[in-house]
């Protein structure tokens, strides 16, 4: 039997849209008209990637479901910011809290994803946390076929997609 990597928590985020920007070679900055349009929608981000290849560079955003129409309003805005983008309904992010950070980590996150046939719309990592996007429809699917392969704490919380979800706006 395989050794499974411990970690500190799993966490999944509840249904959101993912928004893949191409930033085209033009002067115009559509990512920079997308953030402030965003923040002037009260429009919040909960995964934040940027991907570059020589000038060629996506940014990747994830927003609540409950935004949609104030994010098709933002799109419709701009004919270059329409053009550039793509939409990925029904999204969820899977926060991993590793305990030690590591290459081999992401490849058994990558390999686990590609093993179970699950689509991978994203990876970003910080300090402490790897997050994935995926399928919201497959969530729990992924986090069952990563549990295989992780050890989490015996205090961990039990995994609940379908929690209502808490929203603090400003008023």
């Amino acid at each position: 039997m395989e050794k499974k990597i411990r970690v500190n928590g799993i966490k999944m985020s509840g249904e959101l849209i993912q928004v893949n920007l191409m930033q085209p070679d033009d002067p115009k900055d559509l990512n920079a008209l997308f953030l402030k349009s965003a923040a002037e929608n009260r429009i919040n981000l909960t995964f934040l990637s940027c991907t570059a290849l020589g000038m060629q560079r996506q940014m990747s955003y994830c927003v609540p479901s409950a935004d949609f129409e104030r994010l098709k309003t933002i799109l419709a805005f701009d004919p270059d910011l329409k053009k550039n983008a793509a939409l990925i309904a029904s999204v969820g992010c899977i926060s991993i809290f590793p305990h030690a950070f590591s290459l081999k980590f992401i490849g058994l996150l990558t390999h686990v994803f590609h093993t179970a046939r699950l689509p991978l719309y994203g990876i970003a990592t910080s300090l402490s946390v790897v997050t994935l996007t995926t399928d919201f429809r497959q969530i729990d699917t992924a986090v069952t076929s990563l549990c295989a392969h992780l050890k989490l704490p015996s205090n961990h919380a039990p995994f609940a997609t379908k929690a209502p979800e808490i929203r603090i706006e400003r008023i």
